[in-house]
């Protein structure tokens, strides 16, 4: 009886957890690189190409790892930090933003050890980069390529480090024969979950056009951002701009939840009938 007690506490303590880490990592990476980086607020409407490509990335994990994995089973063969990495589960909540996090956790150390080096070594503090003023204009096409890889290199790690996960997926179907199936499953509902998400976005704004394209200025934030506006650092924000702000980010969070409620409904243990 409390062993069976014990496990329908921490089914439910599952049930509860499991949606709330994707939405979570969803939203810190879409506020770090949206608002933050781009300064321009969670609607589609105003992205550029490079915002869809970095915004986008995840999304299409999280819908991809989540198709993926609803046919394959869990690998009972490993246990402890192995194991646990090992879990569809923890595939489907994090893999899609394991890119951010590995970023994370890297300028988090070189934080720390910045901090170390100028408590050990207080003369480091006053250290500069040498000053390239006289370089300056003289650009190459070797610079110019090298600049490129590098930003491939970390716009591919950020929003798309979920395909090492998906690797690691697609090996765990060959073993089991269902390769073929895993990818046509991930592909459609990737599709599906990024395609209902910016395509029901595009749909309401477009039916309520007057409400979430209305011209006038918020008059809060006026006062706020004037000095900003002086120094022509930043523009008028309308009270469409920040409708379909607000609209966006509660679609996102709804759906990052839903699709893990789902994923965790379909992919439930469900017992086998009699004579199977």
């Amino acid at each position: 009886m409390r062993l069976k007690l014990d496990g329908g506490i921490w089914s439910a303590l599952a049930w509860l957890v499991f949606p709330l880490v994707p939405a979570l990592l969803g939203s810190t990476y879409h506020e770090t690189f949206n608002i933050a980086l781009f300064g321009k607020g969670p609607d589609p409407r105003d992205w550029g190409w490079p915002t869809w490509i970095l915004l986008t990335g995840p999304l299409l994990g999280y819908g991809f790892l989540a198709g993926a994995t609803l046919g394959l089973p869990d690998d009972s063969g490993r246990r402890g930090l192995r194991g646990w990495l090992a879990r569809r589960s923890v595939w489907v909540a994090v893999g899609p933003w394991v890119g951010f996090l590995g970023w994370a956790a890297f300028f988090f150390a070189c934080s720390c050890a910045e901090s170390a080096l100028a408590w050990a070594y207080p003369g480091s503090r006053k250290w500069a980069a040498p000053s390239t003023a006289q370089g300056q204009g003289q650009e190459t096409w070797v610079d110019w390529l090298l600049g490129w890889l590098v930003i491939i290199l970390v716009v591919g790690s950020l929003a798309y480090g979920w395909l090492l996960v998906a690797i690691a997926a697609l090996r765990r179907a060959r073993r089991l024969g269902r390769c073929r199936q895993v990818i046509g499953r991930g592909l459609a509902v990737a599709l599906g979950f990024v395609g209902s998400l910016f395509g029901s976005f595009w749909a309401i704004t477009e039916y309520w056009r007057s409400y979430f394209f209305d011209a006038r200025i918020v008059p809060m934030l006026v006062a706020a951002s004037s000095l900003a506006l002086l120094s022509g650092c930043a523009t008028t924000v309308t009270y469409g701009e920040v409708r379909r702000r607000e609209l966006f980010q509660a679609m996102l969070m709804a759906w990052l939840v839903g699709l893990a409620m789902a994923w965790r409904w379909w992919s439930r243990p469900r017992p086998r009938p009699p004579g199977s």
